[in-house]
């Protein structure tokens, strides 16, 4: 064999190993991420050092983050099969029954209310509910837009969601 047969057949497997491997999906990426910052939440004793965790946490894992919650509570998910383009509908989930619309945002200050009216108004306009859940402060401009069908879930309730307690009401 010479050293050029040798090259080709290194060459070869390489190119195969390359193709046959499985392709690298972001989204099973993430949720793994996910339930390891679940795990990781357990351990952190303090709120505010929960918090200035989450708002460390990459935004698309985030996302996951909030859905892997949902599903672990028993309720039914739809993850998106993309993360950007999404129209501000970064995942679904079934509560008592009905479709919930989910809006993830990672902040580190206040929410922009620009951002909860879009999502209230998409939320109108597909007729139906819809949860805007965030990592930083609610001021009244952005309660203003919110409904009866649209909630804003963030403080405490984030806390509560993400470890597990029921959170229907």
């Amino acid at each position: 064999m010479t050293a050029f047969d040798a090259l080709l057949i290194i060459v070869g497997l390489a190119l195969c190993n390359f193709y046959l491997r499985p392709a690298f999906n972001r989204h099973v990426f993430n949720v793994k991420r996910a339930e390891k910052v679940l795990k990781k939440m357990q351990s952190i004793e303090h709120n505010g050092a929960k918090f200035a965790y989450l708002r460390k946490v990459d935004p698309f894992v985030f996302e996951e983050l909030l859905l892997t919650a949902f599903e672990h509570k028993g309720h039914r998910i739809e993850r998106n099969k993309r993360y950007t383009g999404d129209f501000g509908i970064d995942g679904k989930v079934i509560i008592d029954g009905q479709l919930t619309l989910i809006q993830a945002k990672r902040y580190r200050r206040y929410i922009n209310p620009r951002h909860v009216a879009e999502f209230a108004a998409l939320c109108r306009q597909k007729n139906t509910k819809g949860l805007f859940i965030h990592t930083g402060k609610t001021g009244k401009q952005s309660y203003q837009h919110t409904t009866a069908n649209v909630r804003i879930i963030s403080g405490a309730r984030l806390l509560t969601l993400l470890e597990g307690i029921d959170e229907k009401r």
